[in-house]
């Protein structure tokens, strides 16, 4: 994925074309530990073992910082065992959190998500609450 970058390759994983279909939801655990929005439909773009990049309409776009419960098939790529051994992942859903947005100017933007990691003080928070990502 690095088409005409002739620089050195700084990331720590490398990315693998993903062109899937994918729902998320934004999770709010500071005000009252649900969920912000229904599930939404985007198209993934790319995916490594510490994130994900997809496309969704400007008319859903999580805010930067987000927390974001992701339904997608990750267990058909290569990184699978990656993301598996690494990521927060509650109910087959992977958890992440927004870093990026950039606008397509079409309609729709890019959405950059880091993965939560199972290391991340912020995974035992998110698991209280796992229930509610049962539902989701």
């Amino acid at each position: 994925m690095t088409k005409g970058y002739k620089g050195q390759e700084k990331r720590e994983f490398l990315r693998c074309d993903f062109n899937k279909p994918l729902k998320y939801n934004t999770i709010n655990i500071v005000k009252d530990k649900s969920f912000a929005t229904n599930l939404i439909s985007a198209i993934s773009k790319n995916l490594s073992a510490s994130g994900i990049l997809f496309v969704t309409n400007i008319t859903s776009v999580p805010d930067i910082s987000s927390l974001l419960v992701l339904d997608l098939d990750y267990k058909t790529v290569n990184i699978c065992k990656e993301i598996e051994d690494r990521v927060l992942i509650l109910e087959n859903k992977l958890i992440g959190r927004v870093v990026r947005i950039e606008d397509n100017e079409d309609g729709t933007c890019g959405i950059g998500v880091a993965f939560v990691t199972k290391t991340d003080p912020i995974s035992k928070d998110i698991s209280n609450i796992e229930d509610l990502i049962k539902r989701c």
